[in-house]
């Protein structure tokens, strides 16, 4: 893959956690070639860290740790 493509990846990368309003860290992977985000709000020890081919994959499993670890509940103060 080529710089550019790696540049893309960023750039989606930054715009996921811009979306996510920053509760998530998002990076993309150079080497192991898959995105990756660490959870910013209270999970348990041990954090939440989930990765994805693409961005639709980390997304899905995003939203996975979301319901597993009550993001809502958390974000919107109920519960």
């Amino acid at each position: 893959m080529d710089d550019g493509e790696d540049d893309d990846r960023h750039e989606a990368a930054a715009h996921i956690e811009w979306q996510k309003q920053g509760v998530w860290l998002v990076l993309w992977g150079s080497y192991t070639r898959r995105f990756w985000a660490y959870a910013r709000w209270p999970v348990p020890r041990g954090g939440a860290v989930v990765s994805g081919v693409d961005a639709d994959a980390l997304y899905a499993e995003m939203r996975r740790v979301e319901r597993e670890h009550g993001f809502l509940r958390w974000r919107h103060g109920s519960g």
